[in-house]
């Protein structure tokens, strides 16, 4: 499989006739009414500037994926829920309003929350599944301390889609975060069962934030003898109807190859988080079906993506707020044409799992770092590698000064982080580092021995 970097405006003309769906994690996408149950969103920190800004990159992320109307179907992740429904516009009225004024949609949408319930049982955060076609139903299925799964079904031209908007309990490498996530896992695994043993063919997906890596039980082997996302719900790479087991679901990160799959990076490690899962409902030819080989992980250079790194460009309050979101989109597309197979070739390799989490390409970005100086210490330069050579400024918590600049130093390697703390105030200091932002202070990554000089 050749992986293309992206398609939207440029769409052959079986995309034209086909559809996107999009799944989301857009990292707290809060309104402003200065009521939050995160500390990161009260007064001091956020208001309509940074509301405003996120929401402008949001619509461009949206608009290269989807082209000025931006794309058919959307799973949001981590929209606040309204604090104050009766007194300020929520995070989902800004967002509407925004997409509106931009020409994106027009939308339905379903809220991933009751607000029927009591205020202390709603979620801080909530899915949100937004449709250019009719919605025809939707509900909510709770899950004990957890966000619940959003249920949402779409007609397209009278054929029926069921999504199921996920966002898991966080602590992906944590075991007992697991215990949370198999509660996830099995509370979808029975609606689906349930849905199937209604209707053998009913077309539908899994989409959003799993918290969970498509070879979770892989890379987790020794600390979760039972994982939600592959003994549970069933996560496979094994495409086709033919070659899935009853229940399986599909997952789309075996269509691209492993050295590419990476929705997200945490401490220099890729993750796959974010996830699309098919049935084999959707390899057939009768209602809704994939299109081969249209899976895409949504990254733009400059706007979503680091420069050279190839990092998520996470969100920050900082500064009136910049950058986009800690995770990447990921997009698939689906048609009524009914499933076509693509290009033979050997996918042999696509089912491969990785043993464990695959570090972070640095090597582009080292040979394009730029010279640290006066002018670097800019939000468009977050997460990009530079060489710099400087002066210890203190030794704990080691900073450096460099052109004019003082800033933090850390490394999540040990060893490195060992060399770093031994530096006394004083001394010089060289090498590479990936600008970063720790508790309102710049500061420089460095992701182990080889970038020190």
């Amino acid at each position: 499989m050749i992986f293309l970097p992206f398609f939207g405006l440029n769409s052959s003309p079986s995309e034209k006739r086909s559809f996107q769906v999009v799944a989301y994690n857009v990292q707290n996408l809060f309104d402003c009414d200065g009521v939050s149950l995160y500390d990161d969103y009260k007064p001091d920190y956020y208001g309509p500037t940074e509301l405003a800004n996120k929401l402008e990159t949001l619509c461009k992320v949206l608009k290269r994926i989807g082209g000025e109307k931006g794309p058919d179907v959307l799973l949001l992740q981590e929209i606040e829920v309204d604090r104050t429904p009766d007194a300020h516009p929520s995070a989902v009225d800004a967002l509407i309003a925004k997409l509106t004024e931009e020409g994106l949609g027009p939308y339905e949408f379903r809220r991933g929350y009751d607000p029927d319930k009591p205020s202390e049982k709603w979620p801080a955060v909530q899915c949100l599944t937004l449709s250019r076609f009719p919605i025809t139903a939707s509900k909510l299925h709770p899950i004990s301390m957890a966000r619940p799964i959003l249920e949402t079904t779409i007609e397209i031209k009278g054929t029926s889609l069921t999504l199921f908007n996920n966002h898991w309990k966080s602590g992906a490498s944590s075991p007992e975060m697991e215990t949370h996530r198999l509660q996830n896992a099995t509370t979808l695994r029975k609606r689906i069962d349930e849905l199937v043993a209604r209707h053998p063919n009913a077309d539908f997906l899994v989409g959003g934030d799993l918290n969970s890596h498509y070879n979770h039980s892989t890379v987790y082997s020794e600390s979760m003898k039972k994982t939600g996302i592959n003994h549970v719900l069933g996560s496979t790479g094994k495409e086709h109807s033919s070659a899935m087991k009853p229940g399986g679901l599909y997952n789309l990160w075996h269509e691209v190859a492993p050295q590419e799959r990476g929705s997200d990076a945490w401490r220099g490690k890729w993750g796959t988080l974010m996830h699309i899962l098919l049935p084999a409902s959707l390899y057939d030819q009768k209602g809704i079906s994939y299109v081969d080989d249209s899976f895409r992980i949504a990254k733009f250079p400059g706007l979503n993506c680091v420069e050279g790194a190839g990092t998520p460009m996470e969100w920050s309050n900082e500064l009136d707020g910049f950058g986009a979101s800690d995770h990447f989109p990921l997009v698939a597309r689906f048609s009524k044409s009914g499933f076509s197979k693509g290009a033979e070739e050997d996918r042999s390799s696509l089912q491969q799992v990785e043993g464990s989490l695959r570090k972070v390409d640095f090597s582009q970005a080292l040979l394009k770092a730029n010279k640290w100086g006066p002018q670097s210490l800019a939000p468009a330069n977050f997460g990009k590698v530079f060489v710099f050579s400087g002066v210890v400024s203190s030794s704990r918590p080691i900073s450096l000064t460099a052109q004019g600049h003082r800033l933090g130093l850390y490394s999540f390697d040990p060893e490195t982080r060992k060399i770093l703390f031994s530096r006394k105030k004083g001394e010089s200091l060289a090498g590479y580092g990936r600008l970063s932002r720790y508790r309102g202070q710049w500061q420089f990554i460095i992701e182990n021995t080889d970038w020190l000089k």
